[in-house]
């Protein structure tokens, strides 16, 4: 392909576009860079989770050295549940609960639903979108992803423990769902005000984890709550991520009320367009370990040709991203590759013979 190629539009120009059925200059990109953002800036994962100064920094360093077109400031799979009172620990990896606050059910009725400019690191990463928002706002959509309710609960109370009450204590794990509910209710309203963009992801809640019925019935109805509080409060619903094998709930995931459904490679992209692309966008779903972690440059470029032959004539938009979060370690170069497959393969207009190519390769 022709390196000639030059973008005319807005990371934040072009994505609004994609989801509004206009022209754009090429397929948007989207990354949740994550914790990949403190190795692009030479800190520890610990360092970068703990100072709004430095989740700024890594952000805008890692948008301007890739050219994807999302940031995103966190609070991530743990913030919400760290700031109702369970413990993270930081490895130089990925952050997780260490210490769930709810071990005995009476402790549920001691907590408060958690402030979000003064309890756990909640105040950092709203602090953080406000810096970023101040430096490339104008250019590139923030948004802050935090945990569903039921990741939250989960979170908590301990995913063991939680997935027992589902089927032990209803009443206890609705009362768990409920708080977290509330909870990220409050913090959303606060990322909102800042001027950014809510995303969820509720990996607990996948299909590998829970029946479809147990979705519906403790997933379902709170991720709906959380979705017309966003949409009430800025006209503008979050998109939704859930994990793993997802099939057997495209059609609950999009009647919570989600803009976008982010999809997991273990799905098929066209089959999803198929059964809901009339409904809402679609994102996704290149592979996060075996292409873009593992894989060369070329695996990443292929994958991600085979991508936008399956999403992107999708009837309500479609964004070019991976099936899940960046593994941190990802090789720069695979992180170019992706990027470089948007600018080379997914220009306006769009040629599907470029894509063909994939398949037959």
């Amino acid at each position: 392909m022709s390196a000639s190629f030059k973008e005319t539009m807005s990371s934040k120009e072009r994505t609004v576009a994609a989801l509004t059925g206009k022209p754009f200059d090429r397929i948007p990109v989207n990354l949740l860079i994550s914790d990949h953002a403190a190795r692009v800036i030479g800190v520890t994962v610990g360092e970068y989770n703990n100072s709004a100064r430095l989740l700024a920094k890594g952000q805008i360093a890692a948008w301007r050295r890739y050219g994807a077109d999302n940031v995103n400031t966190g609070p991530g799979l743990t913030g919400v549940a760290e700031a109702i009172g369970s413990k993270v620990a930081f490895p130089d990896s990925t952050p997780y609960i260490a210490e769930n606050v709810v071990v005995h059910e009476s402790l549920l009725d001691t907590l408060r639903i958690p402030d979000p400019e003064r309890d756990g690191r909640l105040p950092l990463f709203l602090d953080a979108a406000t810096l970023v928002l101040k430096e490339i706002g104008d250019q590139v959509p923030l948004g802050m992803t935090c945990a569903g309710p039921f990741t939250t609960a989960a979170g908590i109370r301990g995913t063991e423990r939680f997935l027992r009450d589902l089927r032990k204590n209803p009443a206890f794990a609705h009362r768990l769902l409920q708080h977290s509910t509330a909870s990220i209710i409050r913090f959303a309203k606060a990322a909102l005000e800042r001027g950014a963009r809510i995303g969820l992801a509720d990996p607990t809640a996948s299909g590998t984890m829970i029946s479809s019925a147990l979705f519906k019935e403790f997933a379902l109805p709170y991720l709906k709550e959380v979705c017309a509080a966003v949409k009430q409060e800025c006209g503008a619903a979050p998109s939704l991520h859930i994990c793993g094998n997802t099939t057997k709930i495209w059609q609950e995931m999009t009647d919570t009320g989600a803009s976008v459904l982010s999809l997991d490679d273990a799905v098929d992209l066209a089959e999803a367009k198929h059964q809901v692309g009339e409904w809402v966008a679609l994102l996704g779903n290149v592979r996060p370990s075996a292409a873009m972690y593992l894989g060369t440059p070329e695996d990443v470029t292929r994958n991600a040709r085979e991508c936008l032959a399956k999403g992107c004539d999708n009837p309500k938009g479609y964004i070019l991203g991976l099936g899940c979060g960046l593994p941190i370690d990802t090789p720069p170069a695979n992180i170019d590759a992706l990027v470089a497959a948007a600018r080379n393969y997914g220009r306006w207009p769009l040629d599907p013979s470029l894509w063909a190519e994939a398949s037959a390769a």
